[in-house]
C-alpha cells in the first residue's frame, strides 16, 4: 500500500468526522474531480457507514474545458437550477480537486462561475458546511509548471501534519488579535497598507470543525488547513499592496502585483505579467468585485508553494488579502460578488493597532 493511498484512507473519516462532522440522517454533496474519485468513494463509504445519505457527482479536466470551449456562452452563464435546488436539501458539501482550464477561454470560466453563483447563495443563507480539498493532478501540476511528482508530494507533506497542533497556533493568535482595530501591513517590495477590523471576528481555519465554530457559523474550510483570517470594514483600506507570489485563476496567470485601495475599493493595479488577465477576471465578475473582502494569516509549517492558491496562502510567514465576496456566514462581511479573490505576499511586516505581529514574515505571538 503506497503512502498515499494510506494518507487518503486516513483523510476520509477525518473529513467525515473532524472536518464536517456529520451525522446520521444528513445528506452529503460529494463533487470530485475524477482523478479523485477514489477518495470520493472513501468519504462515501464513511458516510455510509455514519448513517448519512452521500451522492456524488463527477467532473473532469476534458469534459470543463471542451464544454467551454464548445459551448455558447449564454448557455454556460445559465444557472443550473436542478443543482441549485438540490442545495435546498443538502446539509454538507464536499469538493475534491480544482479543474485544470486554461485551454479553456477565460470569458467562459467567467460565464461559468457567475452561472454558480445562485448555488453559493444557497449555501450561504441556510449554513451548509462545506469543504475543499486540493487534490493533485496531472493538469494542475502542469499549470504550475512543476513535475507533478513534486505536485503531488507538496500537496500530501501539506496535508499531512498535526492538526491538534495546527489549531493550537491559531487559537494563540486569536487570543492576541481579538478586539483588535487597525491593521497596518508594510513590506520591503513597496507594500503599505492600513484598514480596520473593528468588531469584527478572526476565525481559525484549522481543518477541525468544533463546537465554537458552529456557534460562529464558521461551517466552511479548505484542506490544506492552516489560515487565521478576518473581514476588514469594507471602506476602510487604504495604501498599496505587492503580492510578490504569482497567482493562478483556473491556469491565467498574473505575477507580481499591485494593487492600490482607496477607501476599501481597488482602484488601481498593475503586474510584471498577466496584467490582461487580471482586467479580465475583474471584468467578468460580478458585484462587488473591487472591494476588499478577507486578511488572512498562513499558519500551516508543512505548506509549500506551487501555484494553486488553496495551498499556497497556507504557507507559514505569508499573509494573504482577497477582494470580492466575503458575506458567508462566518465572514460577517457585505461583499456581495461571484468572485473572491486571494493574493499572497512573503515577508510581510504587520502591526495589530501598532504592535507588531509579524516582523518580515516572522511571527512574534
Amino acid at each position: 500500500m503506497t503512502d498515499k493511498v494510506k494518507l487518503y484512507e486516513r483523510l476520509a473519516p477525518q473529513i467525515v468526522d473532524q472536518c464536517m462532522r456529520i451525522s446520521e440522517g444528513e445528506m452529503v454533496w460529494i463533487s470530485s474531480l475524477r482523478d479523485a474519485l477514489d477518495l470520493a468513494e472513501e468519504i462515501a463509504v464513511e458516510c455510509d457507514k455514519k448513517g448519512a445519505k452521500p451522492v456524488i457527482s463527477v467532473l473532469s479536466d476534458s469534459y470543463m474545458t471542451r464544454s467551454l470551449q464548445e459551448t455558447d456562452v449564454r448557455f454556460v452563464e445559465e444557472e443550473p437550477t436542478h443543482i441549485t435546488s438540490a442545495f435546498e436539501k443538502v446539509d454538507v458539501s464536499i469538493s475534491l480537486g480544482k479543474p485544470a482550464l486554461s485551454e479553456a477561454p477565460l470569458e467562459k470560466i467567467g460565464a461559468w462561475r457567475r452561472s454558480r453563483k445562485p448555488m453559493s447563495d444557497v449555501m450561504d443563507s441556510r449554513g451548509i458546511r462545506w469543504i475543499g480539498v486540493t487534490f493533485p493532478t496531472e493538469g494542475r501540476a502542469k499549470e504550475s509548471n512543476i513535475s507533478f511528482g513534486k505536485f503531488e508530494k507538496a500537496v500530501l507533506n501539506a496535508l499531512d501534519l498535526d492538526y491538534q497542533q495546527l489549531s493550537l497556533r491559531g487559537q494563540v493568535m486569536i487570543r492576541n488579535l481579538s478586539g483588535a482595530r487597525t491593521v497596518h501591513i508594510t513590506s520591503n517590495k513597496g507594500t503599505d497598507l492600513t484598514f480596520e477590523v473593528t468588531g469584527r471576528k478572526w476565525l481559525n481555519d484549522d481543518g477541525i470543525m468544533d463546537d465554537d465554530d458552529l456557534a460562529n457559523k464558521d461551517v466552511g474550510m479548505n484542506l490544506p488547513a492552516g489560515e487565521v483570517f478576518v473581514s476588514p470594514i469594507e471602506d476602510s483600506a487604504n495604501g498599496v499592496a505587492f503580492f510578490d507570489v504569482p497567482t493562478s485563476y483556473f491556469g491565467y496567470h498574473a505575477h507580481n502585483i499591485r494593487w492600490t485601495f482607496k477607501d476599501g475599493r481597488l482602484v488601481e493595479f498593475h503586474a510584471e505579467k498577466g496584467e490582461e488577465n487580471i482586467r479580465k477576471i475583474l471584468d467578468m465578475a460580478t458585484g462587488d468585485k473591487d472591494k476588499i473582502a478577507e486578511f488572512a494569516i498562513g499558519t500551516n509549517p508543512s505548506a509549500t508553494f506551487i501555484d494553486d492558491i488553496t495551498q499556497d496562502e497556507k504557507v507559514l510567514g505569508t499573509i494573504h488579502i482577497a477582494i470580492g465576496n466575503n458575506k458567508g456566514p462566518a465572514y460577517g462581511g457585505k461583499n456581495d460578488s461571484s468572485l473572491h479573490w486571494d493574493l499572497i505576499m512573503t515577508k510581510p511586516t504587520v502591526e495589530i493597532d501598532r504592535k507588531v505581529i509579524i516582523k518580515d514574515g516572522r511571527h512574534l505571538i
